[in-house]
Parts: structure tokens; C-alpha cells; sequence
């Protein structure tokens, strides 16, 4: 299924798009400066693919180009009234940025949540990160005064 909006596609992706996919997070990654393991992040990427039960990978085309990508994640949290959904990885080459194709993305993310019953919408942002918090801000994005931790489990 793909949706297009000015130019604009949003394609659900498969594990034929994996080789783009994996190029883009590898952009995404030394962007954001984030350590990267390629073999780890082929692996949770076939999962997104694999199950939409835990996520829906989605590429973002521009003009027929590969403009980037974003992951909705999905969990379940009683204070966000059950089924959420989690914004990960919104990506965008830096030619396709400052032109309102981050907006179009986070509404095209909405409307698949509309169609899940899912009434949240989360992300998580680098305290750093100034530019991608007044985004988020700017198209609807509460901030909490919690701090998310995570513990790694191991095998």
C-alpha cells in the first residue's frame, strides 16, 4: 500500500526493500552519531518486517527517490489507554528536509494509528537534539519530565 501526498509516497516496506532499508539506518546512524552494529540491525529490522503485530517499517519516496523511512513500533501502556505506538527512526535524507516531508510523515504515522485503534502516538528525542525537539513540538509532541531508562537483558 503506498500513499501518495505531493509528490510524496509512503510504501509499506518488505524484506525486498532490506538493502535500502539497511543503508538508510546506516545514514540514520552516523548521523545521530549512534553506535552501529550492522548484523544487529539487519536482525531487529527483519523482525519489524516480518511481524506487523510489532511494527510497520514504511519508506519515504520523493520524485522516485528514497527520501528516508520510519518505524512505528507498537506496545501497550494502561496509562496511554492500552495499544501504543512508538515513532522510531524517523529518518530523512538531508536533501528532502525543510520542505514539510517530516509533517506529511508524521501525519501519514497518524493515520495508521487511526486504522489500529491506537490513540498515542510516542517517540524519543536526544536531549541535545534542540532542532528535532521543536519539530516534534511544533507538529503536536508533549514532552514528559521522566527520564526513559532502559536495561539490557542479556541471553
Amino acid at each position: 500500500m503506498a500513499d501518495i501526498t505531493d509528490e510524496a509516497v509512503f510504501e509499506r516496506a518488505s524484506a525486498e526493500h532490506t538493502e535500502l532499508l539497511v543503508q538508510l539506518m546506516r545514514e540514520f546512524y552516523d548521523f545521530e552519531h549512534l553506535p552501529w552494529d550492522g548484523a544487529a540491525a539487519r536482525s531487529a529490522l527483519g523482525m519489524a518486517l516480518d511481524d506487523p503485530a510489532l511494527s510497520e517499517v514504511w519508506l519515504i519516496r520523493r520524485s522516485g527517490e528514497a527520501a528516508g523511512y520510519f518505524v512505528l513500533g507498537f506496545g501497550f501502556s494502561l496509562e496511554f489507554r492500552g495499544r501504543f505506538a512508538l515513532l522510531d527512526e524517523l529518518y530523512l535524507r538531508e536533501p528532502f528536509r525543510g520542505g514539510g516531508l517530516g509533517r506529511r510523515a508524521i501525519r501519514h504515522a497518524e493515520e495508521v494509528c487511526r486504522a489500529r485503534g491506537i490513540e498515542a502516538l510516542r517517540l524519543e528525542v536526544e536531549h541535545k537534539n534542540a532542532g528535532a525537539q521543536a519539530f516534534y513540538r511544533a507538529v503536536g509532541f508533549e514532552g514528559h519530565e521522566r527520564y526513559l531508562l532502559t536495561r539490557w537483558i542479556p541471553g
